[in-house]
């Protein structure tokens, strides 16, 4: 959270505490994109040579799948974490705004 001081906080202040924020925020997932890509074109390949998925397949299939919703879940995971932290930082500085505006 913020510190309130008697002195105004000074850019280098704020770019310091934004540095911070980025460094201990969780971890942005990989590109997925080629991974949907991969199970698509393994879905339509089958379904063009009319053969059935193999066991092989299917786990790397299944695996490509369940990467996919853990970075689903961490990308939902820090959205909710930079929207806590914008909300924290907007509830600390509108008031404080508010009393200068008067």
């Amino acid at each position: 959270m913020f510190k309130r001081n008697k002195k105004v906080n000074t850019k280098t202040d704020k770019k310091k505490h934004l540095q911070r924020l980025k460094r201990l925020a969780p971890k942005v997932p990989d590109y997925t994109c080629p991974d949907i890509d991969f199970v698509v074109d393994r879905i339509e390949k089958s379904y063009k040579t009319k053969k059935h998925i193999t066991k092989a397949s299917l786990r790397v299939l299944t695996r490509k799948l369940e990467r996919l919703r853990r970075q689903n879940e961490d990308i939902r995971y820090l959205g909710k974490y930079w929207y806590g932290k914008f909300k924290d930082y907007f509830l600390y500085w509108l008031p404080l705004l508010a009393t200068r505006k008067k």
